[in-house]
């Protein structure tokens, strides 16, 4: 499944939401934006002239640069309010005037700001969700359109607008500020129309995550919030991590594995948008164009043969899936994906057929990645044409049989949910296979 073409079809059925933290802002602004280690040094410096508080909380370099904080942020974060509460000063105040005096139309980059008003222009009906305080948003990217929902404040009842959930609060109204250890727990063990919210925008649409840090702590407690009362869905997965840097594969499989994250590496924002950007017309018409789905379900139509032989069709009839709301336990709907899967078995057979192995492949991990195939009536079935598709697939490149298709299951294992993994894990241990094909080793 293409990843882009996933996103820019949620763009088209206006259930796409951006959750975009610091490393936005820090980009927005060419770094001038300060993260949350930079602001509460900056708080500190400002009720604390002999840095007697800065060293008791920040450990600094030889150049005496603070590198880290001693304690976990939240905590620093405590501290420091009751220090400025001590000197009759409100620490949240101190941070609006911070983030406004570094983020601001002279700081943030010009190119830039044009560059996502054009795209969001184009697309307006896009929700974002951000931890970020501070307003690029709303005062910038979308000034017009823009409607802001803070945590305290009247939550909008007009239908038209761009949202933008700031859940950590915002410089706007300072004393909606989640700063402090306190802050979190009672944010987190909140009940309110905010919080429900905004969790299911987090399960209810496809979310890409912009800006940062797959260790942050902001980020992790979100993710492991969805993850514990997330519902079943048709996509193989609805999250997308987005970063310019290149992920070492074992933190890639653990957010995969974990959270269902799929990584989207080396891609830098503007980048990320224009690609997305795309892939739009193509998902529009694939969306458009699919309405018979459900007669498919029903048995009174049938997809055509040119149509199923396109490695994208299966993309397209998942999308269709998502879009019309059925559950990943539909047996109607998994009895027709098993038809397809045959389908796709026997166009390998036909001359000059070597993609179609691969497309088998790629199909087969797809379906194992998103329905609990292990246990159901359709186990022997589904791994019926798995062992046909090992059989067809060679580590090396070798007459008769298809080296993509190895290399699909091979990357892509991870991918599948465990008891799948485990399913086919014991049909490749199982069975004996011709040594130079190396099918034990698709598992390494």
């Amino acid at each position: 499944m293409s990843d882009y073409l996933d996103i820019a079809t949620s763009l088209h059925t206006n259930s796409l939401t951006l959750f975009v933290g610091t490393g936005f802002s820090k980009y927005m602004t060419n770094g001038k934006a300060p993260n949350w280690l930079e602001l509460l040094v900056d708080c500190t410096i400002v009720i604390d002239k002999e840095d007697k508080l800065l060293n008791q909380l920040f450990n600094t370099d030889s150049s005496g640069k603070v590198k880290e904080a001693i304690y976990d942020l939240t905590i620093c974060a405590q501290i420091l309010e009751s220090e400025y509460l001590k000197k009759r000063k409100n620490i949240k105040v101190q941070i609006a005037k911070i983030i406004k005096a570094r983020i601001n139309e002279k700081t943030i980059d010009k190119e830039k700001l044009e560059h996502l008003q054009a795209f969001f222009s184009t697309h307006p009906n896009i929700n974002i969700v951000t931890t970020n305080y501070d307003t690029i948003f709303s005062d910038f990217v979308i000034p017009i359109t823009s409607r802001i929902v803070i945590e305290g404040s009247i939550i909008p009842r007009l239908n038209s607008g761009q949202n933008i959930y700031h859940i950590h609060g915002s410089v706007n109204r300072p004393e909606s500020i989640i700063l402090t250890i306190n802050d979190y727990y009672n944010f987190q063990n909140s009940n309110n129309y905010f919080s429900r919210k905004f969790f299911t925008l987090l399960q209810e649409t496809t979310v890409a995550i912009l800006g940062y840090s797959l260790g942050d702590f902001n980020l992790n407690s979100i993710l492991n919030e969805v993850k514990n009362s997330k519902n079943e869905s048709f996509r193989r997965t609805d999250l997308y991590y987005i970063t310019r840097d290149t992920i070492p594969d074992v933190i890639e499989k653990f957010y995969s594995v974990t959270y269902g994250i799929k990584v989207i590496q080396n891609t830098p924002t503007d980048l990320f948008f224009d690609k997305v950007d795309a892939k739009y017309e193509k998902a529009k018409d694939l969306i458009d164009s699919v309405e018979n789905l459900k007669d498919v379900m029903a048995g009174s139509h049938y997809y055509t043969d040119d149509f199923l032989k396109l490695k994208v069709s299966l993309t397209t009839i998942l999308l269709q899936a998502a879009s019309l709301g059925i559950e990943s336990k539909d047996k109607v709907f998994i009895k027709t994906l098993m038809s397809l899967l045959d389908k796709k078995l026997q166009f390998t057979r036909e001359n000059n057929a070597w993609t179609q192995y691969e497309h088998l492949a790629d199909w087969l991990i797809e379906i194992a990645s998103i329905i609990k195939i292990k246990g159901t009536e359709f186990e022997m079935d589904f791994c019926e044409i798995a062992k046909y598709s090992f059989s067809y697939s060679s580590k090396k490149l070798y007459k008769g049989y298809s080296w993509h298709a190895w290399q699909s299951w091979h990357n892509r294992w991870h991918e599948m949910k465990i008891d799948n993994q485990i399913m086919l894990e014991d049909i490749i241990n199982g069975t004996i296979w011709t040594s130079y094909l190396e099918i034990p080793k698709i598992l390494e």
